[in-house]
């Protein structure tokens, strides 16, 4: 298969409000998401930060996550500078990996 074990990586963030806190009404995650040409599945893990007393690790497991309009997503829908819209997290995508860049 000419697409297996080749993945496009991209670096983005969410804005997840805290109520529990006086000091900040909102943090700012940092999330990697991957998609995978082979099944067109994704997954979005946030990368580990010692002593940040907040649970880290796989956000969302791997599966095809479903599109706004209809059907599923597709490597068209992930742009740098847009927006991404899971399962009513608003993830903004940063940047991306050269390979990914290159596809």
């Amino acid at each position: 298969d000419a697409f297996d074990r080749h993945v496009l990586r991209f670096y983005g963030f969410f804005k997840e409000a805290v109520v529990e806190s006086n000091l900040e009404n909102f943090r700012v995650r940092n999330v990697l998401i991957y998609y995978y040409l082979e099944d067109d599945s994704m997954h979005v893990i946030e990368p580990r930060q010692d002593n940040s007393g907040i649970p880290q690790g796989q956000l969302i497991r791997r599966h095809r996550f479903p599109s706004p309009g209809g059907g599923y997503m597709k490597p068209e829908d992930l742009q740098v500078g847009s927006e991404l819209q899971i399962y009513g997290r608003c993830i903004h995508i940063t940047d991306c990996d050269a390979f990914t860049r290159a596809y």
